[in-house]
């Protein structure tokens, strides 16, 4: 069995239960979630900027770390740097069907190891992956602690909040690279995967339903690049205000092999 409680391990500025119901929350506040990265991004100062320190049942434990996102586990928790890169290269393989968690820990692994750019293309793409989920799954049959559809349910919330800070910390500097992530992300998530593959044993909304609801979720994006755009010397105030320029500014980035 699985409980619902998503920790910061170390960081007592962070440390939180991540179990936050979202009741029964419309298109517009799913959409609303897209945007709201940017509190995140510029008021939230870690512990460490070049590492995630999260544990999230039964996912993953940065302490290890311990990865139990199925076959890419083992890689992905490696501390080998060729099979670690092998690995990723999988997985890419096989994209469309990776599930959000999958795709998170792949997320929080890039930034630890140094290859942050490409972190921050696999954070935006598990989130949308995860608010996709959190939009169309069946909420009236989530079941109960151990249930996937709950555990799922709330791992997606606890994903974001506990690598959000980490990874919007250092994306943030570079807002025109993060617009063309958004972007790239938003091209690759107009259609609706095949849900109940991905994510056996849950219930889901009505198929005929999810195209349109999909769609506003997509435009979603829109907000958050044109936010991006007319907000972008505010962002850098702030982050130069509260510290969180002087964190994250001398991260580096590595190109991840071919």
């Amino acid at each position: 069995m699985t409980f619902p409680f998503r920790q910061v391990r170390s960081n007592p500025r962070l440390r939180m239960h991540a179990l936050h119901p979202f009741g029964r929350r419309n298109v517009a506040v799913a959409i609303a979630i897209l945007a709201a990265v940017l509190p995140i991004a510029t008021n939230a100062l870690v512990a460490d900027p070049a590492h995630i320190d999260a544990y999230i049942t039964p996912y993953y434990n940065s302490a290890g770390p311990v990865v139990k996102v199925g076959d890419f586990s083992q890689g992905l928790a490696s501390k080998n740097d060729r099979a670690f890169v092998a690995t990723i290269h999988a997985m890419r393989k096989h994209w469309n069907a990776l599930t959000f968690y999958q795709v998170y820990v792949g997320a929080i692994r890039l930034y630890d190891l140094g290859y942050r750019n490409e972190a921050v293309y696999w954070f935006y793409s598990a989130q949308y992956r995860g608010r996709q989920f959190a939009l169309l799954v069946d909420r009236n049959k989530l079941g109960t602690i151990g249930a996937p559809g709950f555990e799922l349910y709330h791992a997606q919330d606890a994903f974001l909040q506990l690598v959000g800070p980490n990874v919007n910390g250092y994306a943030f500097g570079d807002t025109s690279s993060l617009t063309a992530v958004i972007r790239r992300v938003q091209n690759e998530n107009r259609s609706v995967p095949d849900l109940r593959t991905l994510y056996p044993g849950v219930a889901f909304t009505n198929e005929s339903t999810r195209k349109a609801q999909n769609l506003q979720l997509n435009q979603g994006l829109d907000q958050l690049a044109a936010m991006l755009a007319s907000q972008k010397d505010q962002i850098a105030h702030e982050r130069a205000q509260n510290g969180t320029e002087a964190q994250f500014s001398r991260l580096t980035s590595k190109p991840l092999p071919n």
